[in-house]
């Protein structure tokens, strides 16, 4: 169930219960609410559907964020004002007060905008004009009640089985209240919808004929189905565009009247534009002239000047520059407050999603995230750099410097942040900095580190550290070995839905390492992984379809699975793989593409062999690299001038010998070896050469 009483406080009861007493609202008991689901954010709070008591009545209940003097002030402004218009049918209908916030109408299509997007293309003219009627009824109501919405945009408009619903009313003042000339609005609607006469001049009053610009912009977003300029990034720039008098061009098929009308509603001088009765008149004409509309009535070849041809006219003179530069330095920190807030949604949305992700982050998956929010890194890290007051940003900007997005990669400035973080008890960035310790490269490995930071990681419920803690007790990093430690550390994590741990835990199960063996579990656990898309979760399960463990024996299944897992990059399943093929288990009998697969282990094995070697050595990384590729290139030129000639049953069996005695070099971490260089060097260069004498001699006597 959903928790939202807690937001109450004794600030919050005060002016509740003098409310109740005074019967300004009716009182509704938050016990009575059932099936509590959130469906959304406002600009104070956010707002959830329920059931009331055992009835099938939905209502809205919209709870605050933060409850200050200036807030409660709001809150009690917006549902006195709410009381007042709520008789019209196309105004949201406000119920009353709950201890968490309001009790409204629920509106089963959600925005006006999630409604075009999902109906667009089954609405008719008729549909358009009705619902463009029914907003400015909605709005003609406010204005007659002296209310000034200041604020609409499609997405705080709802539709209510198909009926439009105004809502949203904190910022709308009554306009006796603005007499004094003083006004501190915040500019929470979107662009292309506030009146440019605001954006041009600080001091300007929204007013009635502001409401009236932005039903323009809506009247052409009911024609459309789409928000105005889409493809252009809400900023100075649009501002400066739409200033010199930029719109969006009419849609084909619309009705001259009905573009006649936005075109007037949009006007740049508001002394200029209808008033919104005016509005109402004009949009029941064409209600009632639809059926009467020919073909050749409709908007087909009328071109409207662009900005481009706006800026060419005579109206931009000699002043141009300086006008623009004006409107630059007028543009209010309001406006600069906005966008702030919309990157801070954002970017506690890119925490969450960091939190929830279990892969290693890689910089593809950060940009991705930053594409589906429409943002460019660049913009999150500037935000980030001047907030650095919260563990998570300072935790996130130290990913950007450490994945190089938005700028050059600093592994030791993004250190330095994880650091700083973790002493804030951030369980993200303690894991990541226990990463980084037990990778040893950037910084010496301390294995006591290590398990204090993810033991502190773990505590603070990050999946990530319960698992890796787990690895500690099981491998003895920074304690002793402690199997039945390691099973129940990643048995929280595989109970929590970790799909790495889901694998480590069949594997123990498996190999009765601190349980006993359980084949039903191995199974169970392996298929919950895979289904996880984990990488060796997926080789698991194919491998009790292949033995039968747990299950039947099915080699087509395990064919599959091996076949998914390989193509992932996983080296076993290659492996298996290869021997499926080889026999025909599952598949038909294929020698050559076994024989392929050995020799693409091989290849690997030896890849991550000279990795580990030359990534020991004191060459600069532009070396490395090159080294590495030749060693590659090299090596498979080698081998197929080998075989050259060899019948398919031989060149089979001498990439199986490859691919035996590879197999130890592909299990070779080559960042492992890197860390333990210093203890261990010595030793793994002369245990990689045992085994490339010992590969040798047996290729030698293959050959002879």
């Amino acid at each position: 169930m959903v928790n939202i009483e807690n937001s109450s406080t004794n600030k919050n009861d005060e002016w509740i219960e003098e409310a109740i007493a005074n019967h300004y609202f009716k009182f509704y008991d938050f016990k009575n609410f059932k099936n509590i689901k959130k469906v959304g954010s406002g600009g104070f709070g956010k707002v959830f559907r329920a059931n009331w008591k055992n009835s099938e009545q939905i209502l809205a209940l919209k709870s605050f964020f933060v409850l200050n003097d200036v807030t409660i002030e709001a809150i009690k402004r917006e549902l006195i004002l709410q009381r007042e218009v709520d008789f019209h049918n196309n105004v949201i209908r406000f119920f009353g007060i709950t201890k968490c916030g309001s009790v409204m109408e629920y509106a089963d299509s959600g925005t006006l905008q999630d409604y075009l997007k999902n109906n667009f293309n089954n609405l008719t003219w008729k549909h358009k004009l009705d619902i463009a009627h029914q907003l400015a009824c909605a709005i003609s109501c406010l204005h007659n009640e002296r209310i000034v919405h200041r604020d609409l945009h499609s997405g705080n408009i709802l539709v209510h089985q198909g009926i439009i619903k105004l809502a949203d009313f904190g910022l709308s003042k009554r306009i006796e209240e603005t007499s004094n000339g003083k006004q501190y609005s915040k500019l929470y609607g979107i662009i292309p919808y506030v009146d440019p006469k605001r954006m041009a001049e600080q001091n300007y009053k929204l007013n009635e004929m502001s409401d009236v610009y932005s039903i323009g912009v809506l009247l052409w977003e009911i024609s459309s189905g789409q928000r105005p300029f889409k493809n252009i990034s809400y900023d100075i720039a649009l501002i400066n565009k739409i200033g010199k008098g930029s719109r969006e061009n009419p849609i084909h098929g619309t009705p001259n009247a009905y573009v006649n009308l936005y075109t007037k509603c949009w006007d740049g001088d508001p002394a200029s534009r209808p008033i919104i009765s005016e509005v109402i008149d004009q949009l029941k004409e064409i209600i009632s002239s639809i059926d009467e509309i020919s073909e050749n009535d409709l908007y087909n070849n009328i071109v409207h000047e662009s900005y481009e041809s706006h800026e060419s006219q005579s109206t931009i003179d000699e002043n141009s520059n300086a006008s623009t530069i004006g409107l630059s330095r007028l543009i209010t920190n309001e406006i600069k407050e906005y966008f702030e807030q919309e990157i801070k949604k954002v970017v506690d949305k890119l925490i969450i999603f960091i939190f929830n992700e279990e892969k290693e982050l890689e910089e593809s998956i950060i940009y991705n995230q930053c594409k589906i929010h429409d943002i460019e890194p660049k913009e999150i890290l500037e935000w980030l750099l001047d907030n650095q007051y919260d563990s998570n940003h300072i935790f996130l900007l130290g990913v950007f410097n450490y994945l190089g997005i938005g700028t050059n990669v600093n592994k030791k400035k993004s250190i330095e942040l994880y650091e700083r973080a973790s002493n804030y008890e951030h369980s993200v960035a303690q894991y990541y900095l226990a990463c980084i310790y037990k990778e040893g490269k950037h910084i010496y490995r301390d294995n006591q580190k290590i398990l204090q930071l993810l033991e502190n990681s773990a505590e603070g419920g990050y999946l990530n550290g319960i698992n890796m803690l787990g690895e500690c007790h099981y491998f003895g990093i920074g304690t002793s070995v402690n199997k039945e430690k390691a099973f129940e550390l990643f048995e929280e994590a595989a109970n929590l839905g970790h799909h790495a741990a889901q694998y480590k835990l069949a594997k123990m199960y498996r190999n009765g390492d601190g349980v006993e063996e359980d084949d039903d579990k191995v199974f169970e656990l392996a298929k919950k992984s895979a289904e996880g898309k984990n990488l060796d979760g997926i080789y698991m399960y194919g491998f009790c379809y292949s033995e039968g463990i747990g299950t039947n024996v099915d080699k087509e299944k395990a064919f599959e699975l091996f076949k998914e897992a390989s193509n992932l990059g996983h080296k076993l399943a290659k492996g298996s793989l290869a021997i499926l093929y080889e026999n025909g288990e599952g598949t038909e009998q294929n020698f050559d593409k076994a024989a392929e697969l050995y020799k693409e282990i091989y290849n690997e094995g030896w890849s991550n062999l000279f990795c580990a070697i030359v990534d020991c050595s004191n060459f600069d990384n532009a070396k490395k690299d090159e080294i590495k590729k030749k060693v590659r290139e090299k090596s498979i030129k080698l081998i197929n001038t080998f075989v050259d000639g060899m019948d398919k049953h031989d060149k089979l069996t001498f990439h199986e010998y490859l691919a035996l005695f590879s197999k130890p070099m592909y299990m070779i971490n080559p960042t492992k070896a890197v860390a333990e260089n210093y203890k261990t060097g010595e030793g793994i260069v002369r245990n990689i050469l045992n085994v490339y004498y010992r590969s040798a001699d047996e290729i030698k006597k293959f050959k002879n």
